[in-house]
Formats: C-alpha cells, structure tokens, sequence
C-alpha cells in the first residue's frame, strides 16, 4: 500500500503502478547513469514495457550520449535531469522534485582499461558518488509515509568482476567470496559493501545484481564487441589480448534490462541477484564471430577474410582469466531466462553498428578514436584516457551573409577550424551545391543559419520560403544523416501562435500563424524525421551591428524622423546575435568533446519586452553616446496592419538549454549596449576611412 498525499493505493510490483478504484497513478523511477549503454538499454524497457515515470539522472561523461534515448525525448513518461551523483544538492534537489518510489543505481565508471590508467575516477564515482546516493536516498526514505516506506526500493546494479576470477570449471554464484582483481573491479565491490551495510544497518530496502558481460545496440565503442565490430568494418588491426583464451559470459542488453524490471518489482530487499546469459565464449571466438558476420554482410575490400586481420597483442595486466554466472536463483525464484542466445544477440548488434554510423562516427572521430588503454610501461599506467583523437575536419557555416553566421566566423570555434559559406556556393535549394560543399570541406559538424526571413514577402512567395526553410534543412539532415555528423540549425518563435499566457517550452505544440512561421516549423519536422544527432535552437527578436534588424533600423529612421510608432502588444526577448554564436561554440565544444545533448532548446535574451520597449531602450542608450533619437509612439498591432500577422507572445522558456548545457544568455539591454558600441565604432571607422 502506498500513501500519496491523503490518497492511499496499493502498488501492484508486476504493473509499476498504483491502482485505486478511480484507476492507476504511475510509479517514478529513477535511474542514474540512464544515458549510459545499460542505462538507457534500461530507460528504453522501461518506457516501453511499463507504466512508470522515468527520470534519467546522469552527469554526461564521455560514455553517456542521449542520442541513445532520442526516441524518448518527447515522451509524456520520460525525463532527463542532468546531474552527478557525487553531488549532495543535486540528488537532493532530484528526490525533492521527483517523489521517486523506486531508485534503481546504474551510473558508474566501468572500463577496466581506463580503471588502470585514471583509477581515481573510478573511486571517486563508483565509491563516494555511492555513498552519496545512498545517504541521499536514506534521508528521503525516512522521511516517506510508513506505506511508501516500505515500498520503496533502491536497486544497485554491480558487475560480476567482483568476484575474481575463476579456473576452467565453477560458476559465480551470490554467495561466492569478493576478490576483485582490478582498480574498476575494486570500486564495485567496495559499492556492494556499501549498499549491503545500508541495509543492515539502516533498514534501507536495496537489491543487489551483479551481471556479466553485456553487449548489444547503443555500446560506447571502447569495449570490446563495439570496438572490434567498428575496426573490422573498416578493415584495420583487430588486437585480441594474450592468446585470446579469456573467457566471458555474454549478457544481451536487453535481456539485462528485463531483468533489472524483473527484480526491482519481485525481488526481496536484502537479496542479490545474478545475472548472467550462460553464453560463455573466448574472447577469440568473439572477435572471429564478428569477422564472419560482417563477412557475411560486407566482404572486406583488403583481405580475403576479416579473420586476417587479427593480431595478439601483449595482454592487459591484471587480466582475469574467466568469468561465468550462475543465475539459478533469478531464473528459479524470479522466472526470469534469457531470451537471445550468443549467435541471435551477436547477429542483433553487428547489424545495428552497420545501419546506424551515424550514432557511432561522432564518437569515433571526437571522443574516442580506437587507440588501446591500459598498457602499463616499466609499472606505471600509460596512454591517455580521454585524449581525443585529432581531428582537422572543420565546423561547416551554412548561411555566411546573416547575423548569426558573419557573428560565429568572425568568433570561430578555438582550435577546431571551420568554413563558411554562403548562398552563392552553397544554396539551400540546391542539394547538389550541398553535396558538393559535403565533399569538398569534409565536415565534421555543420551549423545552418540560413533561412528565408522575409517574414511578410513569404506570404506571396510561399514556394521560395518552403523552399529554403523546409526543403533546405531536409537536404542538410540527410546529407549529415550519410556523414555521420550532427548538424545545429536555428529556428524561431514564429513557430507559435502567440496566444499562450507564459514562456514557450520545447514541447509546446507549433501552430504558427504566417507562411514564414509555418516553413520553419517544417524544416525542424524534417530534421527530427532524418537526424537524431540534431541541436535544434529556437531563438527570437535577434539583433547585430550588421545586416537588417530593428536596432538598425530604429537607428537609421530616428536620422530623419522625431517621431516613431512603434508596436507595443506584442511581447518577446531581444537576442544579440554574439550571444548566439557564443551559445553554439560553447554547444559545438561539448557535442566534439562527446557531451552531445540532442534535440530541441529555446536560445533568448534573458528578460522581455515589447517593441516600443525595445525601442525606447534603443534610444535611451543612443543618445547617451550622443546619437540622434526619436520619441516612441506606442501602438496596437491593429494600427499597423502587416501582410503576415506576428504573433504577440513571443516569449520562450530557456530552462532546458540552462539545465542542459549551463548557457544562459545575458540580459537584452547588456547585450543592447553591445550591439550599440559595435554599431558606433564601424560609423567612426567608415567616417575615418
């Protein structure tokens, strides 16, 4: 029985939800390191197979990409809250704001090759970041209602690792002693022993798991299957440690995902489960298999066999001999039983590598290129694990005559080289001009700020906005889509009508009003439907010292006139056009530094105001630096009637791109008097000149 409130349920453990006569109030679970290969595995089976609210809470390291979930981005269950379980105040915040009936503890830093050259992360992470949740979760449970106090459960997923290694024969089993043999393998052992003392001594309700190894779509491409699938495809090396003869338990990831449902709705507090696929196999056998499937697929151009390519290299120190899971207990207890095999599982993720480059290029060109970790030279642990590979393509600029992209060239992207382009060489409408800039500049992630942003001549030119606001984007997305690279494009708040009370969020239904509105809302649509690997940032009301816009234009019609009028029902945030482009270098950064967040964010000047306002404030500082002004003379929309109608709220909510990628814009008169200072320095050069 659960306690919500003064409502009282009963928490069915096999449906993940409340029921109550008027019918059902769905559990929350939280899971930690969700954007991570099991934990999104894990997110994905959850949505898909459950009722539950899910809030996936990860702080994005290098192996964590939210890609893997862009199917449930937009999901009315699903949330992502970014955050690192080091971190006391974010973990209280996330129970505070969530409610959560259910944690279950994925994140941790797992690759033995990094423990060995980068052991404090593993400590610091796997251990403290532990202790942290645990005593974050204790707290909050303590302080639940008697009912959800006791229906609340904490899940600590742990690895198999922990228990050493085995000889030829055995099997692991929960009662098999601790005898962790690496720095990763150390870590998760000392977390076990924290989860199980929180228990015993606190009464928390935790379950432990302790699976084999895991494989399958969505895999970082450090570990081994990924990694010896990705090489053998592009017919390099394949280095297989000592003779090959280390032998695993292979566990299909969903298979694992099943699992983990299984035991945090039937499992007993206090117990652990195994978790293993009884696939046992020699780390030699993996790598064959994997040559012969691809084989099989895509016969290599370099070498009669892929099996060629293999070479043995020195083995990695420390390496365990053979690990093998027991999983009676889940199986006898829980019903639970793997439902892929070694060949169908394998089979399974050789083909997804092969139709999905554009997940794991990125990657493989940013964050991490392939090179082994782990070697140990006269004792000491060499080899950087997070050097990324160089990498000289450039950032390619669509749109080189706007406000935003003449702001990002003139700024550039710090070592990361770029090249921008306009219309004449690389036309929206024209996707073999497209093709060609692709080819010739061999970007590795592109930025479109072009548009058709005639607002009113789009409503007689209706085929040249769709055109270039639809169709031009739909070329980029799948040109990227081919490339394996991610593409950022900016949109607008003419995207909405205008008649919400409050900001705009992301999730807010576009209905625009005009033909331009309408164009750029297709655009985003055909980028969702082709490229997962997409930013993209709605932005409003945007201003520079160069090109066509308001501040220029005030500026230019006060030379003339003393009076001005000016609209005054429509409201909106003023977006200096520097301050965009400082928001995507900072954007371009994490996405090549392999801290991707896809999807939708709104981009605005903090603070808001109306075009009158906007005006008057124009003036107020111009006249500081003894520039003529007018006097502004409000008026309704009515009074000035325009072919396009505008929409009169224009406001958009900036949380998620602040919650996401710490980037809040300035205010939108700091950043006024900005624009106004570039705009006074090139008025006296070109006097001077």
């Amino acid at each position: 029985m659960i306690e919500r409130g003064s409502q009282v349920y009963w928490w069915h453990f096999n449906q993940l939800h409340y029921e109550n006569e008027g019918g059902y109030v769905k559990l929350v679970v939280v899971v930690t390191g969700g954007a991570g290969f099991i934990g999104s595995a894990v997110c994905r089976y959850l949505i898909g197979k459950t009722d539950a609210e899910i809030v996936n809470f990860d702080s994005l390291t290098y192996a964590a990409n939210l890609r893997s979930l862009a199917a449930l981005e937009n999901h009315p269950r699903y949330s992502f809250t970014k955050g690192d379980i080091r971190d006391q105040a974010q973990i209280d915040e996330m129970f505070r704001r969530h409610e959560p009936d259910a944690v279950m503890h994925l994140a941790a830093e797992s690759h033995v090759d990094r423990s060995i050259t980068d052991s404090n992360n593993f400590i610091q992470t796997n251990i403290f970041g532990t202790y942290t949740l645990l005593e974050c979760a204790r707290r909050y449970w303590e302080g639940l209602p008697e009912a959800r106090r006791r229906n609340f459960r904490f899940l600590h997923v742990s690895t198999d690792e922990v228990y050493g290694s085995l000889g030829p024969d055995g099997t692991f089993s929960e009662t098999t002693p601790y005898s962790p043999n690496s720095p990763y393998a150390a870590s998760k052992a000392s977390s076990d022993h924290l989860v199980n003392a929180w228990h015993h001594t606190y009464g928390l309700p935790v379950l432990i798991t302790n699976c084999s190894n895991n494989y399958g779509p969505y895999h970082f491409p450090e570990k081994l299957i990924p990694l010896v699938t990705i090489n053998a495809l592009e017919e390099k090396a394949l280095p297989v440690y000592g003779k090959g003869d280390n032998i695993r338990d292979w566990l299909y990831v969903e298979d694992h995902a099943r699992a983990l449902d299984l035991v945090l709705r039937r499992g007993v507090p206090g117990e652990k489960y195994n978790i293993g696929g009884r696939n046992e196999r020699t780390n030699l056998e993996v790598v064959e298999a994997i040559c012969d499937r691809l084989d099989e697929l895509r016969p290599a151009a370099s070498v009669v066999r892929r099996r060629d390519l293999i070479t043995f290299v020195a083995d990695r120190p420390g390496h365990d001999r053979r690990y093998a899971i027991d999983a009676s207990k889940l199986e006898n207890e829980l019903g639970w039983r793997a439902q892929e095999d070694f060949e169908s599982g394998l089979r399974k993720t050789v083909d997804w590598y092969l139709a999905n480059e554009n997940w794991w290029r990125p990657l493989r060109a940013g964050v991490y290129g392939g090179e082994r970790l782990g070697l140990l030279t006269g004792g000491k642990p060499t080899g950087s694990p997070r050097s990324p590979k160089p990498d000289r393509r450039p950032v390619l600029i669509i749109g080189h005559n706007g406000q935003v992209a003449q702001a990002l060239d003139a700024r550039g992207f710090g070592a990361v080289p770029h090249v921008a382009l306009g219309r004449d060489v690389a036309d929206l409408t024209d996707v073999n001009a497209l093709a060609h800039a692709f080819s010739l500049h061999q970007p590795r992630l592109v930025v479109n700020a072009a548009a058709y942003t005639a607002v009113d001549k789009a409503e007689s030119e209706r085929d040249l906005a769709f055109a270039v606001n639809r169709d031009g984007p739909a070329h980029l997305a799948r040109l990227c889509a081919t490339a394996g690279i991610p593409l950022i494009h900016l949109s607008t708040d003419y995207v909405f009508d205008g008649n919400r009370c409050g900001a705009y969020v992301e999730d807010d239904p576009t209905t625009p009003i005009n033909v331009y509105g309408a164009s750029k809302a297709e655009g985003e649509a055909a980028i969702r439907a082709t490229l997962p690997a997409h930013v993209i940032l709605r932005t409003s009301w945007v201003y520079s010292s160069t090109g066509s816009n308001f501040v220029k234009t005030m500026l230019r019609l006060a030379e003339t006139r003393d009076r001005l009028t000016v609209v005054d029902d429509q409201c909106g945030s003023p977006t200096f056009a520097a301050d965009i482009a400082d928001a995507i270098a900072a954007i371009v950064e994490q996405i090549l530094g392999g801290r991707a967040e896809y999807g939708t964010f709104h981009l605005t000047g903090s603070g808001a105001t109306s075009w009158a306002g906007f005006a008057r404030e124009i003036f107020s500082r111009a006249a500081r630096h003894g520039v003529r002004s007018a006097e502004v003379v409000p008026i309704p929309t009515r009074d000035y009637p325009t072919p396009a109608k505008r929409p009169a709220n224009s406001l958009l909510d900036c949380r998620r791109i602040k919650r996401h990628y710490g980037i809040a814009l300035p205010t939108w008169q700091v950043s006024l008097e900005h624009c106004l200072d570039e705009i006074l320095c090139k008025s006296i050069e070109e006097q001077a000149s």
